[in-house]
């Protein structure tokens, strides 16, 4: 298992078209892992709990740290990270011309312990296609598919109209 990324050339100044162009890789997730997905993958490893009690303690976590958060409070789960939240907001000239309505969003950050940061860096790495080779690669596939199909359609037919099983085309 290996995180994937492919490259793709960015240019240093996208508002000038003669800027120059960098390579830089980008990850690809292959997959997304819902909660049961993951419930079925803890209980995998050889855990006492059934993948159904698995889901109802992830719900639940997620339940609570949201009311946690939502009562002002950060939340360190200590090997996973820490929950936070953060605003956006618009300026005023001054403190007392700032009112909640300046607030526009409440932001959701999680932040990685130390040990999972430090973690991921011996993962290992492998090259993928980008999503534009990636798509012509299937756009590519689906007009061989379809070519073949039609021949093979043309084949029968012509085979049945051999055999006498269906009239000539006029």
């Amino acid at each position: 298992m290996a995180i994937t990324y492919s490259l793709l050339p960015i240019t240093t100044n996208p508002r000038d078209k003669k800027a120059k162009r960098l390579v830089y890789a980008r990850a690809q997730s292959l997959e997304t892992l819902t909660t049961r997905d993951i419930a079925a993958h803890i209980s995998s490893h050889n855990s006492p709990f059934s993948e159904g009690v698995i889901i109802g303690l992830l719900q639940d976590a997620q339940r609570c740290i949201l009311e946690t958060l939502m009562a002002g409070k950060r939340v360190d789960l200590d090997t996973l990270g820490a929950f936070y939240t953060t605003l956006s907001s618009r300026g005023a000239k001054k403190t007392e011309e700032f009112t909640k309505d300046n607030i526009e969003r409440i932001n959701l950050r999680w932040k990685p312990s130390k040990r999972m940061t430090k973690a991921i860096q011996y993962a290992e790495l492998k090259e993928v296609p980008n999503r534009r080779e990636q798509r012509k690669a299937v756009k590519e596939m689906l007009e061989i598919v379809d070519t073949e199909v039609k021949k093979s359609k043309e084949r029968r037919r012509a085979l049945e109209e051999q055999n006498g099983d269906i009239p000539p085309t006029v």
